[in-house]
């Protein structure tokens, strides 16, 4: 630490003090010379001087030298923290207050022993329009514009996705601070992150999907836990998630599993500082929006188990959807009565409500403004701005999010994309816009901010940021971060042992055949991947085994590669293999497995691990996906596959369109069987549906192990049937016999199904199906079935006339096809 120390004390020889009043001291802006400023930020930060950008990153950099009165638990004085010349500290009965307002008095809501709700209305009795409607924006911290954006347009909420390591974070987020705590109130910002992990930001960030696979709720709530210390050490305040709630997301199909990662992922997250605001409300992340998901079924009860299950577990914050539908299939549920109600009034959600990012336009998939019906009739369309905004606020959003803001809103159809608190302003003027709404949004946000305590201590501890983030030995050398080793080796090592946990934990083995994997460790290998950075990686550290290692297929005992997609490099690939006669092994690294990649593969790994930085950018040149020495450490044994596919995986890309999206476990199925499955999930909403009743490629569930074998048994051999109604003369006069004659029988050149019981009494596992007629092979299929269950095996054959002995697993029968 004596090097990290020497450096920061470097740093505050540039102390930030005179940057707040770089451009002269701070002064209350009339409404004239602040509804000047139209400039559009977004475009600003894109054409800035490179010059002036890179100089406000390095003042924001520094360290801002802020002062800290401690704690006292025996006179019961709480911790501030402040920029000694910017705000003066008042006593009172022997105890130390900031005067916020710098008007040498002690006001109510800069009094710390008094209730929240009394401090915020004070607060909000001394703002202007202005002030107040600053509030209820949460926009993009572009470092060019940032400390603007808090003097011009009295924004300070800022969503935070920029990279860098814990000391230049931390002392970016404290610089923005200091430019919030200049200003004439002395409002303290809230920083949100679309990232639930930046502490090294652009380096490594939470891992969606793999939260899911690895179906391990203890793992996401001891990573979670980390997560949100670390994020609340660096200055973060809210991260926008989790965002995997609905059934068909990153966490699967499962409520139950859904329910339970998402309740353990906020408790962690939020028990030592970090707020949760989970994402979007009602519904995407999944297959589709909450509207284009529903079915004839119309379900979303088990849509909201996931909902319910991380309001339980206290989520903060929720941020709604732009753009797609709620419950009344009719219009952005910012404007849906319906679905803004269930949340605040079914669910009693109270927290704060943040719109997505472009709240006033339809988004990337309906670029242009809102439109529609409400289900009050009301053309969205025709409406103003103003009502727009009062309607939202209204309905219970109280923040809207952007990357672009002006006050100019004369043009607005024109960019609906940005947000405008001008029309805000002049609505509350017009009387278009009514105070109480804007004073009960005002109200949430505010709560949250005294709540958190962040009038009193905003700033954050820059040393003890880089202790709980970093490892001792970069913490006392913080040296640049060039290579995934470097990453690994000045990260937390509890956290990386957690995170290299979660990559094996997460890896599915789909199939296995003869026992390829583990590799043994005297196979010549030939190994190839799609990236780069990961082919070096992993020859590197299957040559540190002492594993022979040889330049064409040709020389291997076994292939291995490792594709992000299955396009033309790796069919090649795959065809070269084949070619050689070599066994495969086949890494499918973030796309999902698939019939052709199954059938071609003696050995199937899928990893959905991903760390790269979720929104912003990710540092080039790093592997983010799973790390090529437990990539490798996986291939050897050293470590096992433990994941499960939490998400069917349909046969085709029609059937995966037919299946209800709202629904799970009807890949495949028929109407009469996905009847049921809707049935099953009627009767309890909260439980997983059968994952054996529909037809998928791979199921629910399911995922191999080393070593374990399955155990398969046919039985119920079924082939399709005419029926004959026959009458004969009975034994006594006039009487009839009737009886029904089953014939096995089916018509020449047209399709026809057989069916079989599949029963796995071993661990889960993969065959391929065959069905012979007359000793020969006429269909296939793959059929994946998890240990101790069972499936339908159903095949569609089409024979010519004749009469056929048909084979299925051992079991045999006759048919005469006609």
């Amino acid at each position: 630490m004596k090097k990290l120390s020497l450096f920061l004390a470097l740093l505050m020889m540039f102390s930030c003090i005179g940057g707040v009043f770089a451009e002269g001291p701070p002064s209350e802006e009339t409404e004239e010379s602040t509804t000047s400023a139209a400039d559009d930020l977004q475009i600003r930060f894109q054409e800035a001087d490179p010059e002036a950008t890179a100089a406000e990153k390095a003042f924001l950099e520094q360290d801002c030298g802020y002062a800290v009165i401690e704690a006292d638990e025996a006179s019961g004085q709480v911790k501030l923290s402040y920029i000694d010349g910017v705000t003066p500290i008042l006593e009172v009965n022997g105890l130390k207050f900031k005067d916020m307002n710098k008007n040498g008095e002690l006001d109510v809501y800069e009094d710390w022993r008094l209730e929240t709700d009394a401090r915020v209305a004070d607060l909000i009795s001394q703002m202007t329009p202005q002030e107040e409607v600053g509030l209820l924006f949460c926009v993009n911290t572009q470092l060019v514009d940032a400390r603007k954006m808090v003097r011009e347009y009295y924004l300070t909420c800022q969503l935070f996705n920029l990279n860098g390591t814990p000391i230049t974070i931390t002392n970016t987020l404290n610089n923005l601070q200091a430019s919030a705590e200049a200003e004439r109130l002395g409002v303290p910002m809230v920083f949100t992150s679309d990232r639930e992990y930046n502490s090294f930001g652009g380096y490594i960030d939470k891992a969606h999907n793999a939260f899911g696979n690895a179906y391990d709720p203890e793992l996401a709530y001891a990573l979670a836990s980390f997560y949100g210390k670390a994020m609340a050490a660096i200055g973060i305040h809210v991260t926008f998630e989790p965002y995997a709630n609905e059934i068909g997301a990153q966490y699967g199909e499962n409520p139950e599993l859904i329910g339970a990662i998402i309740f353990k992922e906020i408790r962690g997250l939020q028990e030592n500082g970090l707020s949760s605001c989970t994402k979007h409300w009602i519904g995407r992340g999944g297959d589709s929006s909450f509207g284009k998901a529903r079915s004839v079924a119309q379900n979303f009860k088990n849509w909201l188990v996931g909902w319910k299950a991380a309001l339980d577990a206290g989520a903060e914050w929720v941020m709604t959807n732009c753009g797609g539908t709620g419950l009344d299939n009719t219009v952005d549920v910012k404007w849906d009565k319906t679905t803004m109600g269930y949340l605040r009034n079914v669910l009693g959600f109270d927290g704060v409500v943040v719109t997505d990012w472009w709240s006033m336009g339809g988004g990337p998939q309906n670029p242009g403004r809102m439109n529609g019906i409400t289900a009050e009739g009301v053309d969205l369309g025709a409406q103003t701005l103003a009502w727009l905004y009062n309607e939202a606020l209204l309905n219970g959003t109280d923040m809207f999010g952007s990357g672009r803001i002006t006050y100019d809103y004369s043009e607005w159809e024109k960019s609906p994309s940005a947000n405008y608190p001008g029309a805000i302003i002049d609505g509350l003027a017009s009387g278009e816009i009514d105070k109480a709404n804007v004073d009960k949004a005002a109200t949430r946000i505010l709560r949250f901010k005294f709540n958190k305590g962040l009038f009193e201590n905003p700033y954050r501890d820059v040393a003890a940021a880089v202790e709980l983030t970093a490892s001792a030995e970069w913490a006392a050398n913080p040296t640049p971060i060039t290579t995934n080793e470097e990453l690994r080796a000045a990260r937390n090592p509890y956290e990386v042992e957690l995170t290299e946990r979660l990559q094996a934990k997460s890896a599915v083995l789909v199939k296995n055949d003869n026992d390829l994997l583990p590799l043994a460790a005297d196979a010549k290998v030939y190994i190839v991947s799609s990236n780069s950075s990961a082919d070096a990686g992993y020859k590197k550290y299957i040559a540190e085994k002492g594993a022979v290692l040889v330049e064409t297929m040709g020389e291997a005992d076994v292939v291995v590669g490792d594709f992000s997609s299955i396009n033309d490099a790796a069919e090649l690939f795959i065809d070269d293999a084949h070619d050689a006669g070599k066994p495969i092994v086949l890494t499918l690294n973030n796309t999902k497995p698939t019939q052709y990649t199954i059938e071609s593969a003696d050995a199937l790994l899928y990893l959905s691990y991903n760390q790269s930085a979720d929104h912003g950018s990710t540092e080039a040149g790093f592997v983010t996906t799973t790390s090529p020495w437990v990539y490798v450490d996986l291939l050897y044994g050293v470590v096992e596959p433990g994941g499960i596919i939490t998400k069917e995986i349909a046969r085709s890309e029609f059937e995966d369109a037919a299946q209800w999206k709202d629904l799970a476990g009807d890949q495949g199925a028929s109407p009469y069987v996905r009847l049921m499955v809707q049935a099953t999930m009627e009767d309890n909403e909260n439980s997983a549906s059968p994952s054996n009743w529909g037809d998928p490629l791979v199921t629910y569930q399911y995922g191999m192990s080393y070593g374990a074998q399955p155990d398969f048994k046919y039985s119920c051999l079924i082939l399709p049937i005419s029926q004959e109604r026959i009458e004969e003369e009975g034994s006594s006069p006039g009487s009839i016999n009737v009886s029904i004659v089953n014939t096995q029988t089916a018509k020449a050149g047209e399709p026809f199904m057989i069916y079989a019981l599949l029963r796995n009494n071993g661990a889960d596992g993969i065959t391929t199906a065959q069905a012979k007629a007359n000793g020969a092979v006429v269909a296939e299929k793959i059929m994946t079935v998890e240990g101790g269950s069972w499936r339908v095996l159903q095949m569609e054959l089409t024979l010519e006339a004749g009469e056929y002995t048909i084979e299925v697993g051992g079991l045999t029968d006759t048919i005469v096809i006609e």
